[in-house]
């Protein structure tokens, strides 16, 4: 199959590419991390100072499930002296409290939700209080590379630990952009405060690539600001059950507390792995390898059953996220670090009959990977390019949001002759 082989070429050549840049930087970045601190402390305030003045404000957050166990922890920190609080969505989600704990040892229940951002990974918490200590927030439009930031966030429970960097990058996600940094942050860390020279708040501690070196993300301050409010709109319970949500800490680095069940939505199987949960813990590490996987699935359309997909797909979380009288879809969210996968399956003969590849992708990607010789067309209000049958004998679709990025490539197999007739 002459795409099959055209995007492996572009993923492989992507990552070298990548791995090229990584190792070329990496001695940078060691240099430009050793003169964070000296940089800091030459714009009027000693870090010591900084974190005496501002630490009050961070805090540590406990995720409960309804029987008040911790099953999760992360960071946030205080923006209201009414009591809300910023940190990462992703710590919060599948909570149904959260036990909010001050650094001078008080601690706050709450479940009160005030907004969220879902593609931002953003959460606004609120606590019953008065009278908080609150962080300054900085302007994130005016960071530059080069900058020196500070960390104050809780890895690994170690409630407002320090770290120092610097602004090493910005990078584009879709159509929102975040922070590179070199200051380390680990699980706990996400929700965390990244504070400026001056002491300004300007990102939210994100994520980490486990595959650089002090290779780190945070989301811009500017992104919270408009969602910043004390007017209660919803509870944690309405983002969702912990057997709803796949844990993302390594991706965004919230601790959780590991167990050895599985959850009524993921596959069962005696030797079932947990890759794929989350873009630094993905199924390969490769996108070749993804891809290749991807492809022998769409081979196997009409063919596989649900018990050889489970053997192929056996290192990975396979979690199912929708039902119906006809078919069961079970997704691995992350297949690789930019690629995730929707296998759906006939309910009767428990085949495979469609395969989803979760992309972000332009429309000038498809048409290099799969040609031009398509029709844009919607179905049911949903804009999709359709290619049709492939030479391969597979139809193509491809779905579309509202900015015209390509969000699934569906694959499936022709319905026999037959079963249209009898479906009429």
């Amino acid at each position: 199959m002459g795409y099959n082989h055209r995007m492996i070429r572009i993923m492989t050549t992507l990552a070298d590419s990548f791995n090229e840049m990584r190792a070329t930087l990496c001695h940078v970045l060691v240099l430009l991390a050793a003169v964070a601190v000296i940089a800091v402390e030459s714009r009027g305030q000693s870090i010591s100072a900084l974190v005496r003045q501002h630490s009050p404000a961070v805090v540590m957050l406990e995720v409960l499930d309804t029987q008040g166990r911790e099953v999760g922890q992360g960071s946030g920190f205080i923006v209201t002296s009414g009591g809300a609080i910023i940190t990462s969505l992703h710590v919060v989600r599948g909570a149904a409290s959260v036990r909010v704990r001050m650094p001078g040892g008080e601690s706050y229940l709450t479940s009160d939700l005030v907004a969220i951002d879902e593609q931002k990974d953003i959460a606004i918490l609120r606590i019953i209080a008065e009278k908080l200590p609150t962080a300054i927030l900085g302007d994130s439009e005016k960071v530059e590379p080069g900058d020196p930031v500070i960390v104050i966030s809780s890895p690994e429970g170690l409630q407002n630990s320090i770290s120092t960097g610097i602004i090493s990058g910005m990078r584009r996600l879709t159509d929102y952009r975040v922070f590179q940094i070199t200051a380390p942050i680990g699980e706990g860390s996400s929700g965390g405060a990244i504070f400026d020279a001056g002491g300004r708040i300007i990102g939210i501690a994100t994520y980490v690539l486990r595959s650089g070196q002090n290779i780190n993300f945070a989301i811009p301050i500017n992104y919270a600001r408009g969602l910043i409010s004390e007017q209660v709109t919803r509870t944690l319970a309405s983002l969702g059950t912990p057997t709803e949500v796949a844990p993302r800490s390594a991706e965004n680095p919230a601790r959780r507390v590991e167990s050895d069940s599985v959850t009524d939505e993921e596959l069962k199987t005696p030797s079932r792995g947990k890759l794929g949960r989350n873009p630094l813990e993905p199924m390969f590490p490769r996108p070749d390898e993804a891809l290749a996987l991807a492809y022998r699935l769409v081979d196997g359309l009409g063919l596989l059953t649900i018990d050889e997909v489970t053997e192929l797909t056996r290192t990975a979380a396979l979690i199912r996220t929708a039902t119906t009288e006809r078919s069961e879809d079970y997704t691995i969210r992350y297949l690789s670090y930019h690629l995730g996968l929707t296998l759906r399956f006939s309910r009767n003969e428990r085949l495979l009959t469609a395969v989803d590849l979760l992309v972000t992708w332009s429309i000038d990607d498809l048409r290099n990977t799969f040609g031009d010789k398509f029709k844009r067309r919607t179905l049911d209000g949903q804009p999709l390019i359709d290619y049709g049958r492939l030479e391969t004998g597979r139809l193509l679709v491809a779905f579309l949001d509202p900015n015209d990025n390509v969000r699934t490539i569906r694959f499936t197999r022709p319905e026999p002759k037959a079963n249209r007739r009898s479906g009429r």
